[in-house]
């Protein structure tokens, strides 16, 4: 009767500790079924949120590396307009280590251009180009070939802007319809001083035209006549010099109330731009230089979501 006992208290405790640890492995794979529901909801919030801005895009991510001297990194957001027969603008954003601009201009600006490429400015393993300012111009020419060689037949224009600038799409679009991009021009932000001189400065951006872009890759890249070929020099400086001598015009890009549509200043900075502006923006500005990413939101709500009550009646009635 002692060995039944004992036996029976001997398997009922096993009993319990069998109970007991099949409860923990329930818990624990309870546990990791709602660990695993919770990422996946919190993925789902991070994808939904920049589609608030936007309703609908779609894209493609590539990553390219070049065998030449200068090491670029890039990807491309390809954007369906809505009208084909608007001016096909690429966007191509020059980026440096140091920004995290980049995923907040995809999901802002970036998504109404045509093309959107971003490009690095790392060193490649054969070139020495320090990140100067002065340097500026050996980076500038195999951007523009690269651009050239990859998408010349695909777009009409093609935008250069630094990666803290915010760009009015539809202002630039706007703008463009005035010119053919069969003309060699390009366009920048440039003050009166400037225009005399025959050059812009690409400080808020520049805009080649499809002639432009032509004629600098077969006329004047690899002329040292024409454009320099040393990996040193001022971008703004090279470029006016390289496109002049090679038939392509500097455009005047300011608006009828002789406003600069290409800004380089932050949106909200408090300075004056000339004594001629007063500090007034254009009403038709295409480019602000020196954004930061909250600049990136505030810009992109106040023209694409804030709607003052009332305000399209009194535009209604004064259009009458």
């Amino acid at each position: 009767t002692a060995t039944t006992t004992t036996t029976t208290t001997r398997t009922t405790s096993h009993q319990r500790k069998g109970g007991n640890n099949l409860e923990m492995l329930l818990k624990f794979l309870l546990g990791l079924f709602c660990g695993i529901c919770l990422s996946l909801l919190l993925q789902l919030v991070r994808l939904q949120r920049p589609s608030q801005l936007e309703t609908s895009s779609s894209s493609s991510f590539s990553h390219s590396s070049s065998s030449s001297s200068l090491s670029i990194s890039s990807y491309s957001l390809t954007v369906g307009l809505n009208n084909d027969n608007a001016t096909r603008i690429l966007c191509l954003v020059v980026a440096s280590p140091q920004h995290t601009h980049a995923a907040h201009i995809e999901r802002t600006w970036g998504r109404r251009c045509n093309k959107l490429l971003f490009m690095g400015s790392q060193r490649g393993k054969n070139l020495n180009i320090r990140e100067r300012h002065t340097n500026s111009w050996a980076k500038t020419r195999y951007q523009l070939q690269h651009v050239y060689h990859n998408y010349y037949e695909d777009y009409d224009w093609f935008l250069k802007v630094p990666v803290d600038t915010y760009v009015i799409v539809e202002n630039l679009q706007h703008f463009l319809q005035g010119y053919s991009p069969e003309t060699p021009i390009y366009f920048g932000s440039n003050d009166w001083e400037q225009i005399k001189q025959g050059h812009v400065s690409g400080a808020a951006g520049y805009v080649f035209s499809k002639a432009a872009l032509h004629r600098f890759v077969n006329l004047g890249h690899g002329n040292s006549n024409l454009c320099s070929n040393r990996n040193y020099g001022i971008e703004h400086v090279e470029i006016a010099r390289c496109f002049r001598n090679a038939g392509v015009a500097a455009g005047n890009s300011h608006d009828e109330e002789g406003l600069p549509r290409f800004l380089p200043i932050a949106p909200f900075a408090q300075q004056t731009l000339s004594n001629k502006s007063h500090g007034l923006f254009s009403k038709s500005a295409i480019s602000f230089h020196y954004s930061n990413v909250r600049d990136f939101y505030m810009i992109e709500y106040v023209i694409y979501r804030l709607r003052p009550y009332g305000l399209r009646q009194m535009q209604r009635i004064s259009q009458k």
